[in-house]
């Protein structure tokens, strides 16, 4: 469980302040009451975001795939290089980004399969995977 605070503010005085009616060093806060308990979201599914240990990790995302028939898929350059880092540093010398993300792809499929198809389910009458 975890703890929350609850706080209370001026609306009014706060109101004013945003409009430049009064200065931003008086403070908003009427009152502070004793953190409460309250319970933290249901954990994640288990089945669904199990942590892989170092050896899964490598066995599932750092092999290297022949793949024959591609497609551009846009990401941002920065997670292009996050990524590109990762295979640089664990993966071998012949270890590619695209098999890697492939990897990362195909796992992430496979994991999230139940709850994609729950989801087309819900709109459509088939499964999509």
């Amino acid at each position: 469980m975890a703890k929350q605070e609850k706080i209370e503010i001026d609306e009014e005085l706060m109101r004013q302040m945003i409009g430049g009616r009064i200065p931003d060093t008086t403070s908003v806060v009427i009152a502070e009451t004793p953190s409460k308990e309250v319970p933290l979201m249901d954990p994640p599914h288990e089945s669904r975001r199990r942590r892989l240990s170092m050896p899964d990790f490598e066995r599932t995302f750092l092999r290297l795939l022949d793949i024959r028939y591609r497609a551009a898929i846009y990401i941002s350059i920065e997670t292009k290089r996050k990524v590109l880092e990762v295979v640089r540093k664990l993966g071998d010398d012949r270890m590619t980004l695209t098999s890697y993300v492939e990897n990362i792809l195909l796992h992430h499929l496979e994991s999230y399969k139940e709850d994609i198809n729950r989801l087309h389910k819900e709109q459509n009458t088939k499964n999509l995977l």
